[in-house]
């Protein structure tokens, strides 16, 4: 935050909840504002939350799970520890839904319910795109159909389509719970089939096709319609290998992706943090739109990492109206890993694929120690002054590991 030269003693006055503090994203929210001077209040339902035992928290606190207890206990507990904002998740935003109006003056967003509900709709994010008579909107999609029953999907459509084909059921169009589904089709027949599974859980559905190439974000953060703060990763490995979870990623710079990426978040009028999500092609220079996450990602250790501290900005312009004259961007070269339990599904996925050659696979095992060797390459979860996390994480997967080992044995 030097950018901005300002003193970091004056958010001590600031009480902040980060639920969900057991996922990545909240790992690093807690980071960047702890370590910036914030009281960070991290909560989760889980007893081993790693956000939960950073050195970053003021106070951490096991909540009840998503349920009529939680929002008793939500309400009880900003009202006993002063709470002056709170950082979504997306399960935060489902649970409070029939309650916004209650907690909007502790969400830092400017958008209006509907657009925050919206742009949480993976299924709804597409409708918006695709009829919006845009070209801009409707260009740099995948061949993607939203349909509202079975006889509305055009198989004759489809039939030019790159397979496998993807078929998606969106939690807020679920018969009953909020749990998405995606299953994948690798044959006409399974897509038709697996169309009319997703249907018996789900009032509308995404067929989608496989775009090409590795998984790219666009990191933004907009309030009040202005850009604070901005970065691009691209990934090296993902988990599985052939497209996943992002395991091993890095820095980049692709103007045309970015400006896609702004082009729809101004259109969807979202104000927030927002992880853009893309499929880029290196040998066609192709990239296509996959999903919008409007809260702050998984990957965000990334960025923290390399000094854009992305919830700090955020929240530093929600209290005191503080900005850069211009978006602060993420300009440097980084590499960062999530080694345990990612970038090992990288590899175990990779050694399960037949289609593998044995000298590919043993490439990929001498890369996985390597990488452990290569001191320009960070892990996400060693991060100055809360190194502790990496190790606990790494206790936890090992021991997790071991008792599969001895399932396995017996």
């Amino acid at each position: 935050m030097d950018k901005l030269t300002i003193e970091k003693n004056w958010r001590n006055k600031y009480n902040v909840l980060v639920p969900q503090a057991d996922s990545m994203g909240a790992v690093a929210v807690i980071r960047s504002l702890g370590q910036h001077g914030y009281n960070v209040f991290a909560s989760s339902s889980k007893s081993d939350a790693l956000g939960c035992q950073s050195n970053f928290i003021k106070q951490a606190v096991k909540c009840p799970e998503y349920g009529g207890e939680y929002l008793v206990w939500l309400r009880q507990y900003i009202k006993a520890n002063d709470i002056h904002a709170i950082i979504p998740s997306e399960g935060f935003y489902l649970i409070i839904k029939e309650h916004y109006e209650e907690f909007t003056h502790l969400l830092p967003l400017t958008s209006s319910k509907e657009e925050v509900y919206r742009c949480l709709c993976k299924v709804d994010v597409f409708d918006a795109f695709l009829n919006s008579g845009e070209t801009a909107m409707t260009e740099h999609i995948s061949n993607t159909l939203v349909v509202s029953s079975i006889e509305a999907v055009d198989w004759d459509e489809t039939s030019a389509w790159n397979y496998p084909l993807f078929i998606k059921g969106d939690g807020f169009y679920a018969h009953q719970g909020d749990d998405a589904k995606i299953v994948k089709a690798n044959t006409l027949e399974e897509a038709k089939s697996a169309v009319a599974e997703v249907f018996e859980a789900f009032h509308k559905v995404i067929v989608q096709d496989c775009s090409e190439g590795v998984k790219a974000t666009v990191n933004l953060l907009f309030q009040d319609g202005k850009l604070l703060a901005e970065s691009m990763a691209v990934a090296t490995h993902e988990s599985p290998h052939t497209g996943g979870l992002t395991s091993l990623r890095h820095s980049w710079w692709h103007q045309p992706m970015y400006e896609d990426a702004v082009k729809r978040m101004q259109f969807l009028n979202w104000n927030g943090p927002a992880m853009v999500e893309y499929k880029w092609d290196d040998s066609t220079q192709k990239f296509d739109f996959i999903e919008l996450n409007s809260r702050y990602w998984a990957a965000l250790n990334l960025d923290i990492l390399a000094g854009i501290h992305f919830p700090c900005i955020h929240l530093d312009y929600f209290f005191e109206g503080l900005s850069a004259d211009e978006p602060i961007r993420l300009t440097g070269k980084i590499n960062v890993r999530n080694t345990f339990p990612a970038d090992y599904g990288y590899v175990l996925s990779s050694l399960k694929d037949d289609k593998l050659s044995i000298l590919t696979k043993v490439g990929i095992i001498c890369e996985f120690f390597a990488l452990f060797l290569n001191p320009f390459v960070k892990a996400d979860l060693f991060y100055p002054g809360d190194k502790k996390l990496y190790f606990i994480n790494l206790w936890k997967f090992t021991k997790e590991f071991s008792s599969s080992c001895l399932k396995r044995l017996k």
